[in-house]
């Protein structure tokens, strides 16, 4: 059972520590133990009775909704009076010599009379709660429901890419078609419909189709939503399109940002994505980044409201890509595969009532793809199918008015269906902005501080991730692959999803969000706050959080515009709080942190932050610490290495730690940074404690070069390390990382030796390795006898060296014997011609390569010549014409710095070979003086 869910509040957390104290080792006092044991029966009791009606949630009347409200509203409240009890007891400890001595100290404690007066208020809410159950008699009307029949945690997700999907060869043809005609003038192609209908899936997929076809120089894929954020929208552009520009432009406004967008797309041919677009005007404000400069550049709108799709039309004559629903015949293929995995195949009892189904469904695939999902999770029974068919209503997904209220039933009836504990995960994303890319390890972390996700078996990063994927199995949350691999690092939520589950969060009071739209009256109690806007709404919330904000367990900020963060003072009951987004934060803002002693997640991005306060090292309950993008930040306080639990640490490049007392850090399993104070001390204390428990290691070269300098040092649990800054060779001692699944390595030196290293390395499933400098004259061989499991090769040869050095003949050569890398999916080369063989792809050996499904080129034209990087583009087309099943994408990068012409390049040569000669000849002329 979790500690916290939706429908039973904080009933798992609060019993558990009741029961704690409760245990014959504390020897409380007679009076207290008896308390204490009233309110653990009675909330035992009460526990069990919401859990009930957490499964019949539709048939709830009022007054037994009014009660389970109240109920689960008094286990926050008691749960909150505890921890404040602990508080001012000591540091907040929780291992058992700590609760030794505050159960001793609470004989004297509980006598005061504030406490008393709390816990005479607690139990008297308790006996009133006690005799409503009694006189509405809930037990007797609720006690046959029947339970949810919970799916096994341990289900994987299934959800497939969308080049798999039904009917969308078609509209992407036809999409493809109005977009590469011959037109050199900028072009928008506008796709509208109504919600449900894929067309976010579609433009998605036309842009992964012809985005990787190397026809755009510049591309981009963005979302607007019902609220525009101008600023942050022109922010994920410039991301998309020059990485370089967007490190810079942090602080800049909508003006700025415009004129460089534009400075960066003048001359080149762009194609970018505007998903979601709903009002003209922001059209309008949009558009005005995207110059029109006669290169064929392409944009794709997506719209549900036919006046903007209209407005976006390039010329007055043209007509939006209208979305239409499917067929029967598409309808019934995509609802049999997503339950059946196949087409067509379908029990001869179950033809009616999926015909009946299907109807409901409306041709919506977001409706087919959710019932469906809802089935895949029950028998393949009729009477199953038609009590879930009778439970959506009468008619379609859409009504006589055209509005989608029977998708929303369909919805509604997917979250009733699930498990306590992912009703809890899935609320929680109301959190996130409209239309949010939510970063699925953070979203993790944040679901564990909660109390949502439980140990029942392994370790509770394991849980939340299948956790994670039992929702995107059901089709409630949508994941988003990568680009060139499989990897699935972010995810959205529908907006129809978004929609519903925001309702039930108001409805439940989980959580309060303040997103732009008017709100004229809050909750009593705010549990959870987002705050995604700094809008005219803000200035009643001010009061509201004031008057709650003992009560809030969770506060996370996007990016707003104004510094309206609440001070942290008497935050008591405070388990998350997310700084991520908000670029603006000062030192003040974060001054009174410690004071939030029941911290499990603090997270800080990119701000102003010089310092934080050493008051920090209170927090004795924190998991984690991500400070990776709080680049102002010079060193971190000493007293973090007190924070006994914490589980995750990460730190950017420019924050140094303190070396001194690291080893007391024994429940580290994921650690983020490069700089140290101390590296040989720092060495030490890893190596002699937390090492045991290290998941995920990203760190510098010499800190690197110290920790695996032998075989000797194993570290048995690690399966992520990442190595930036350099590290002069591949340590020889990393053959003894038995278990590693994933690395990144940047060396300054290598050759076959270091090769053999990391083919000896049996676990290995994702290597990025980059060869920082140096002028290779080296045939790396890869043959059958190493890299068994690994499934995406990054490898990144572009040293950024004098043009002189470059030789005429000779260079790096890579080859992939036959029976290499017989697992590989995808693989990423980032080169640059001049300091390749001339034939490097002629025998890379692709074809050695079974299983490669995606291959991606980048090519560096760094102070290239141009006769060079047309030849290797010529190379590349050769080779993979033995792949014809591979996606391939090539591209160039800094062609900005590319020679204009062979003979620049030759004269530049010739020019610093000169140079060189007499600099080399004064040299001599001054030793021998």
């Amino acid at each position: 059972m979790a500690e916290v869910s939706a429908g039973t509040g904080a009933m798992g957390s609060l019993l558990g520590k009741l029961t704690a104290l409760l245990s014959d080792e504390y020897n409380l006092l007679n009076r207290v133990r008896k308390e204490i044991q009233f309110l653990e029966r009675e909330l035992s009791s009460m526990r069990v009775l919401l859990e009930r009606l957490a499964d019949m949630e539709e048939k709830l009347d009022g007054l037994a909704k009014g009660w389970r409200d109240r109920v689960r509203d008094l286990s926050y409240d008691i749960e909150d009076c505890i921890d404040r009890f602990m508080d001012r007891l000591g540091s907040g400890d929780a291992k058992p010599k700590f609760m030794k001595r505050t159960v001793r100290r609470l004989k004297t404690l509980w006598a005061r009379h504030d406490i008393a007066t709390q816990i005479k208020e607690l139990r008297a809410r308790v006996m009133e709660e006690s005799e409503r159950r009694d006189r509405y008699k809930l037990d007797e009307s609720y006690y046959s429901a029947t339970k949810t029949v919970e799916i096994d945690p341990r289900i994987i997700a299934i959800h497939e890419e969308v080049k798999g999907l039904v009917a969308m060869d078609g509209p992407m043809k036809h999409v493809i078609a109005l977009l590469m005609d011959e037109s050199t003038e900028l072009k928008v192609v506008p796709i509208v419909g109504s919600g449900g209908l894929g067309k976010t899936t579609l433009a998605m997929e036309v842009y992964r189709k012809i985005g990787s076809g190397g026809d755009f120089q510049c591309q981009a894929c963005v979302s607007v939503s019902r609220t525009l954020d101008l600023v942050k929208l022109l922010k994920d552009i410039l991301s998309q399109t020059d990485k370089d520009a967007y490190k810079e432009c942090q602080s800049w406004e909508k003006e700025q940002l415009i004129r460089e967008i534009k400075h960066i797309l003048t001359g080149k041919r762009y194609f970018i994505v505007i998903d979601d677009v709903w009002k003209e005007q922001d059209w309008k404000l949009v558009k005005a980044a995207f110059p029109d400069n006669n290169n064929g550049s392409r944009i794709i709108a997506t719209t549900r409201i036919a006046g903007v799709a209209n407005l976006c039309c390039s010329i007055s004559d043209e007509q939006p890509y209208q979305m239409a629903p499917l067929d029967d015949v598409d309808s019934r293929r995509l609802f049999f595969q997503r339950i059946l995995y196949s087409n067509d195949s379908c029990p001869s009892e179950l033809e009616e009532v999926s015909t009946r189904i299907l109807k409901k469904c409306g041709g919506l695939p977001l409706a087919i793809i959710t019932f469906a999902s809802l089935l895949a999770s029950k028998t393949h029974n009729k009477d199953e199918w038609e009590r879930l068919q009778d439970s959506i209503g009468t008619g379609s997904s859409f009504d006589n008015d055209g509005n989608l209220k029977g998708m929303k039933d369909i919805l509604l009836h997917s979250y009733l269906d699930l498990p306590h504990h992912l009703k809890a995960c899935l609320l929680y994303l109301c959190i996130y902005p409209e239309d949010s890319m939510i970063n699925i390890k953070v979203l993790k972390w944040k679901w564990i501080a909660e109390g949502f996700i439980a140990a029942q078996w392994g370790s509770l990063d394991q849980v939340a991730e299948n956790c994670f994927n039992e929702l995107v199995n059901r089709n409630m949350i949508q994941p988003v692959y990568g680009n060139y691999d499989s990897s699935v690092k972010y995810c959205r939520v529908h907006d129809m999803v978004l929609d519903l589950i925001i309702s039930l969060s108001d409805e439940e009071n989980f959580a309060t969000v303040l997103n732009g739209r008017i709100c004229n009256s809050f909750p009593n109690k705010i549990r959870r706050l987002s705050m995604q806007s700094s809008g005219k709404e803000h200035k009643g919330a001010v009061g509201a959080i004031r008057e709650t904000k003992m009560h809030i367990r969770s506060l996370t900020v996007f990016e707003l515009h104004k510094p309206i963060v609440p001070h942290l003072v008497d935050f008591h009951a405070l388990r998350v709080l997310d700084l991520g987004d908000c670029i603006w934060l000062e030192n003040k803002h974060v001054k009174d942190i410690g004071s939030s002693r029941q911290l499990r997640y603090l997270r800080i991005g990119h701000s102003m932050i010089t310092e934080l306060p050493c008051e920090i090292g209170k927090l004795q309950h924190l998991e984690t610490l991500d400070l990776l993008y709080c680049n102002s930040l010079p060193r971190l306080p000493s007293t973090v290495t007190q924070l006994r639990k914490l589980v995750r640490l990460f730190v950017s490049d420019y924050t140094q730690l303190h070396a001194s007392g690291f080893r007391s850090l024994q429940a580290l399993e994921e650690l983020g940074f490069v700089e140290t104070d101390d590296p040989v001390r720092f060495s030490e204390e890893v190596n002699e404690s937390g090492k045991c428990n290290l998941r995920s290691l990203r760190t510098g070269g010499e800190i690197a070069e110290r920790l695996f300098c032998n075989s000797c040092c194993t570290y048995p649990c690690l399966q992520v390390l990442k190595i930036h800054s350099g590290i002069g060779m591949v340590p020889r001692g990393m053959t003894s990382l038995e278990n590693l699944m994933t690395l990144l390595i940047q060396v300054t030196e290598f050759d076959n030796e270091g090769l053999q290293v990391l083919m000896g390395m049996p676990s290995l499933a994702h290597l990025d390795l980059e060869i920082r400098r140096g002028a290779i004259n080296e045939n790396l061989i890869i043959g059958s006898d190493g890299f068994k499991l690994l499934k995406v090769f990054r490898f990144r040869y572009s040293p950024l060296r004098p043009v002189v050095e470059v030789k005429p003949t000779g260079g790096l050569r890579l080859t992939f014997a036959p029976g290499a890398m017989q697992a590989l999916h995808c693989l990423r080369l980032e080169l640059n011609p001049m300091w390749i063989v001339s034939d490097f792809f002629a025998d890379l050996g692709v074809e050695h390569l079974p299983g490669l499904a995606q291959l991606e080129v980048k090519i560096n034209c760094y102070e290239a010549a141009p006769g060079r990087v047309k030849a290797l583009e010529c190379s590349i087309e050769k080779a993979t014409n033995l792949l014809p099943k591979c996606r391939i994408h090539v591209s160039r990068t800094f062609e900005n710095y590319m020679f204009k012409d062979d003979k620049e390049w030759e004269d530049v040569v010739a020019k610093e070979s000169l140079v060189r000669k007499g600099d080399e000849k004064n040299e001599r002329v001054t030793t021998k003086n």
